[in-house]
């Protein structure tokens, strides 16, 4: 799995260029931002569709969309003096907390592995 973080970090990446250009895009009015968005989600999916293939779906999903909106909130916030308050900090952080427990292995053993 430590390979796939690599291009899970990739995707997400991707995806995080992909949504701080829309801003930029002014509706599509604007090619150039607009084509940034176009080709970076297309990245994003790709890396995602072929992560997808080798590892748990529900993992690779909540690591992927977490974890892009959690760097997005925070580039909102930095980028675009998006307002920020308490409850969207401690929300920021319940996500991260749940990217972290949904990433832990589990304490439960494999069906028909030998316990000691």
């Amino acid at each position: 799995m430590k390979g796939a973080y690599i291009w899970l970090s990739i995707a997400i990446t991707f995806e995080v260029i992909g949504a701080t250009f829309m801003k930029y895009t002014n509706g599509f009015s604007h090619w150039g931002p607009s084509l940034i968005v176009i080709l970076s989600y297309g990245i994003a999916i790709l890396f995602y569709i072929f992560l997808t293939k080798d590892h748990e779906l529900g993992i690779i999903n909540a690591l992927w969309s977490g974890g892009g909106t959690v760097i997005i909130a925070v580039a909102g916030i930095l980028l675009f003096q998006e307002s920020t308050s308490l409850s969207k900090f401690l929300a920021i952080f319940l996500i991260v907390i749940g990217i972290v427990g949904i990433n832990t292995k589990s304490r439960y053993r494999e069906k028909g592995e030998e316990t000691i």
